[in-house]
This record gives C-alpha cells, sequence and structure tokens, in this order.
C-alpha cells in the first residue's frame, strides 16, 4: 500500500468520525454537517439535506446557514426563524450602503449627519441580531 492512499483512508476515517458528532467539515466551496450540506453559490449560501436529496434554504450569509444547517443536524427545525433574521440582515447591510456612500457624497452637514445616525442604528440592530444567531450556532 503506498503513502498516498495511506492518506486517503486516513482522512476517510477522519471525516467519518466528525460527520458522526455533527463537527463541520469543509471540502471545496462547501460546508458539510451530518447530513446537510452548505454550498457558496453566486446568490448566497444554498443549503441541502443529502438524507432526502432536497433544498432545504437559501441565505444571504454564511452564518445564517451554518445556523440552520447546524440545528436541522441535530433535528431542530428553526429554518423560518432564522430565514426572517437572514432578511433583516439583508435590509440592514444594504441601508449601510447606502448611508455610507450618501454620508461619503453629500454636501449638506443635516443629512450626513441624519444617515450617521441611521448608520450607527443600524450597526447595532445588526449585531443584536448575529448574537441572536450564535445562541442558535453556539448554543448559549
Amino acid at each position: 500500500m503506498n503513502s498516498k492512499q495511506l492518506i486517503n483512508d486516513l482522512e476517510e476515517i477522519i471525516e467519518q468520525g466528525l460527520e458522526d458528532d455533527g463537527l463541520p467539515v469543509a471540502k471545496g466551496n462547501s460546508i458539510r454537517i451530518k447530513h446537510i450540506i452548505i454550498r457558496k453559490s453566486p446568490n448566497g449560501y444554498l443549503i441541502y439535506d443529502a438524507k432526502e436529496n432536497t433544498q432545504v434554504a437559501r441565505t444571504m450569509f454564511k452564518s445564517t446557514a451554518i445556523a440552520i444547517a447546524k440545528n436541522l443536524a441535530a433535528g431542530r427545525n428553526i429554518t423560518a426563524q432564522v430565514l426572517a433574521y437572514d432578511t433583516l440582515l439583508q435590509k440592514h447591510y444594504v441601508d449601510a450602503i447606502f448611508y455610507k456612500n450618501t454620508i461619503k457624497t453629500t454636501k449638506d452637514s443635516a443629512t450626513r449627519e441624519i444617515r450617521e445616525t441611521r448608520l450607527n442604528m443600524s450597526v447595532l440592530e445588526t449585531r443584536r441580531i448575529r448574537e441572536n444567531l450564535d445562541k442558535f450556532i453556539f448554543g448559549s
């Protein structure tokens, strides 16, 4: 048996052990948690159930995809709630881009101050949403 075959066999054993424990395994452009697969696409992240051979959801952010995948792999379906968080994160992300552009290009100081305040509000709301997502991911 050559060393290349031995390395491949060892990788398979390790990956199988990680898969059984529910730990994420990254390979190429995908992440696998037990039978749930997350794949990066041009439009965000796609979540698949390998047992059912179906697409479960599409998210914009990796953190929301991981929250869905981890909970589905553990037998908890929190997909609708996490997709609502994903939508809110998208909204605040687009708002932040708009506010930053307005702050950069406006000549009106009142408009700049208003947009800076709204940008700060969006950033704070994004942090709050991320804390809620972290509870789904890390279980704290």
